[in-house]
Protein backbone atom coordinates (compact mmCIF):
# COMPACT_ATOMS: atom_id res chain seq x y z
CA UNK A 1 0.00 0.00 0.00
CA UNK A 2 0.91 3.39 -0.67
CA UNK A 3 1.89 5.91 2.38
CA UNK A 4 0.36 9.67 1.84
CA UNK A 5 3.29 11.45 0.71
CA UNK A 6 3.68 8.85 -2.25
CA UNK A 7 0.12 9.47 -3.25
CA UNK A 8 0.65 13.09 -2.56
CA UNK A 9 4.12 13.57 -4.68
CA UNK A 10 1.83 11.43 -7.45
CA UNK A 11 -0.70 14.15 -7.51
CA UNK A 12 1.66 16.76 -7.84
CA UNK A 13 3.50 15.54 -10.70
CA UNK A 14 -0.13 14.42 -12.28
CA UNK A 15 -1.40 18.35 -11.75
CA UNK A 16 2.18 19.52 -13.24
CA UNK A 17 1.83 17.42 -16.48
CA UNK A 18 -1.54 18.66 -16.31
CA UNK A 19 -0.57 22.29 -16.62
CA UNK A 20 1.67 21.67 -19.81
CA UNK A 21 -0.86 19.68 -21.81
CA UNK A 22 -0.75 20.86 -25.16
CA UNK A 23 -3.24 19.81 -28.04
CA UNK A 24 -3.44 19.51 -31.69
CA UNK A 25 -3.83 22.89 -33.77
CA UNK A 26 -7.32 23.48 -34.49
CA UNK A 27 -8.13 24.25 -37.94
CA UNK A 28 -9.88 27.50 -39.07
CA UNK A 29 -12.41 27.39 -42.14
CA UNK A 30 -13.96 30.43 -42.99
CA UNK A 31 -15.87 31.35 -45.93
CA UNK A 32 -14.31 34.63 -48.21
CA UNK A 33 -14.72 34.68 -52.09
CA UNK A 34 -17.71 31.60 -52.31
CA UNK A 35 -16.08 28.20 -50.72
CA UNK A 36 -14.60 27.41 -47.20
CA UNK A 37 -10.96 27.31 -46.94
CA UNK A 38 -8.07 26.92 -44.24
CA UNK A 39 -7.42 30.22 -42.97
CA UNK A 40 -3.55 28.90 -42.70
CA UNK A 41 -3.77 28.21 -46.52
CA UNK A 42 -4.82 31.81 -47.30
CA UNK A 43 -2.57 34.47 -49.81
CA UNK A 44 -1.46 37.23 -49.01
CA UNK A 45 -4.26 38.74 -51.06
CA UNK A 46 -6.62 36.66 -49.12
CA UNK A 47 -5.99 37.99 -45.60
CA UNK A 48 -5.88 41.80 -46.90
CA UNK A 49 -9.20 41.20 -47.95
CA UNK A 50 -10.40 39.39 -45.43
CA UNK A 51 -9.16 41.87 -42.83
CA UNK A 52 -10.91 44.73 -44.69
CA UNK A 53 -14.46 43.26 -45.57
CA UNK A 54 -17.94 44.93 -44.43
CA UNK A 55 -20.03 42.58 -42.33
CA UNK A 56 -24.05 44.17 -43.09
CA UNK A 57 -25.89 43.85 -39.56
CA UNK A 58 -29.64 45.25 -40.07
CA UNK A 59 -31.09 47.14 -36.79
CA UNK A 60 -32.29 44.33 -34.99
CA UNK A 61 -36.14 46.52 -35.04
CA UNK A 62 -36.25 45.74 -39.06
CA UNK A 63 -35.52 41.84 -38.86
CA UNK A 64 -39.45 40.18 -39.40
CA UNK A 65 -40.84 43.23 -39.96
CA UNK A 66 -42.63 42.32 -43.26
CA UNK A 67 -45.74 41.14 -43.15
CA UNK A 68 -49.27 41.60 -45.12
CA UNK A 69 -52.37 42.67 -44.47
CA UNK A 70 -55.15 39.76 -42.70
CA UNK A 71 -56.85 38.75 -45.83
CA UNK A 72 -60.65 37.68 -44.67
CA UNK A 73 -62.51 35.01 -46.31
CA UNK A 74 -65.31 36.40 -48.53
CA UNK A 75 -66.82 32.81 -49.10
CA UNK A 76 -65.99 29.30 -48.87
CA UNK A 77 -66.27 26.26 -50.73
CA UNK A 78 -67.05 22.95 -48.28
CA UNK A 79 -66.18 19.56 -49.94
CA UNK A 80 -68.13 16.83 -47.66
CA UNK A 81 -69.43 13.18 -48.07
CA UNK A 82 -72.32 11.41 -47.01
CA UNK A 83 -70.33 8.89 -44.95
CA UNK A 84 -68.05 11.53 -43.51
CA UNK A 85 -68.01 11.39 -39.81
CA UNK A 86 -66.18 14.76 -39.69
CA UNK A 87 -67.77 16.96 -42.21
CA UNK A 88 -71.05 17.51 -39.69
CA UNK A 89 -68.58 19.79 -36.90
CA UNK A 90 -67.15 21.66 -39.87
CA UNK A 91 -70.56 22.32 -42.08
CA UNK A 92 -71.87 23.50 -38.46
CA UNK A 93 -68.89 25.79 -38.12
CA UNK A 94 -69.24 27.41 -41.39
CA UNK A 95 -72.88 28.40 -41.53
CA UNK A 96 -72.84 29.69 -37.63
CA UNK A 97 -69.63 31.87 -39.23
CA UNK A 98 -72.29 33.91 -41.54
CA UNK A 99 -70.03 33.57 -44.53
CA UNK A 100 -72.05 32.39 -48.13
CA UNK A 101 -70.60 29.51 -49.19
CA UNK A 102 -71.44 26.50 -51.55
CA UNK A 103 -71.35 22.79 -49.83
CA UNK A 104 -69.77 20.26 -52.88
CA UNK A 105 -71.26 16.77 -52.31
CA UNK A 106 -68.11 15.03 -54.10
CA UNK A 107 -69.96 11.82 -54.25
CA UNK A 108 -71.46 13.09 -57.65
CA UNK A 109 -69.88 13.54 -60.51
CA UNK A 110 -69.95 16.87 -60.57
CA UNK A 111 -68.76 17.12 -57.03
CA UNK A 112 -65.70 14.79 -57.98
CA UNK A 113 -64.76 16.84 -60.98
CA UNK A 114 -65.01 19.97 -59.12
CA UNK A 115 -62.54 18.41 -56.21
CA UNK A 116 -60.20 17.32 -58.98
CA UNK A 117 -59.62 20.67 -60.03
CA UNK A 118 -59.02 21.98 -56.92
CA UNK A 119 -56.93 19.31 -55.64
CA UNK A 120 -58.68 18.26 -52.89
CA UNK A 121 -58.05 15.03 -51.41
CA UNK A 122 -60.10 14.33 -48.28
CA UNK A 123 -63.27 15.24 -46.66
CA UNK A 124 -64.27 17.50 -44.83
CA UNK A 125 -61.78 20.52 -46.90
CA UNK A 126 -63.16 23.68 -46.56
CA UNK A 127 -61.48 26.31 -49.45
CA UNK A 128 -61.59 29.75 -48.23
CA UNK A 129 -61.97 32.45 -50.83
CA UNK A 130 -61.05 35.79 -51.37
CA UNK A 131 -63.32 38.65 -52.89
CA UNK A 132 -61.95 37.94 -55.99
CA UNK A 133 -62.50 34.03 -55.65
CA UNK A 134 -58.95 32.62 -55.10
CA UNK A 135 -58.18 29.96 -52.81
CA UNK A 136 -57.22 31.86 -49.37
CA UNK A 137 -56.73 28.96 -46.87
CA UNK A 138 -58.02 25.48 -46.40
CA UNK A 139 -59.38 23.69 -43.53
CA UNK A 140 -59.97 20.35 -42.51
CA UNK A 141 -61.25 20.98 -38.37
CA UNK A 142 -63.20 23.56 -36.65
CA UNK A 143 -59.77 23.87 -34.78
CA UNK A 144 -57.99 24.93 -38.15
CA UNK A 145 -60.97 27.01 -38.81
CA UNK A 146 -60.58 29.11 -35.66
CA UNK A 147 -56.97 29.72 -36.55
CA UNK A 148 -57.80 31.00 -39.86
CA UNK A 149 -60.51 33.43 -38.04
CA UNK A 150 -62.99 33.00 -40.19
Amino acid sequence: MESREQKEAELAELKARLLSVEGTPTEVYSRIVGYYRSVKNWNAGKREEFSTRREYAFPSGLAGTVSRAPVVPASYMLFTRDTCPNCPPVKDWLSASGLPGVVVDVDTEEGLSLARRHEVLSTPTALLLGAEGGEISRAHSPRQLEAVSV
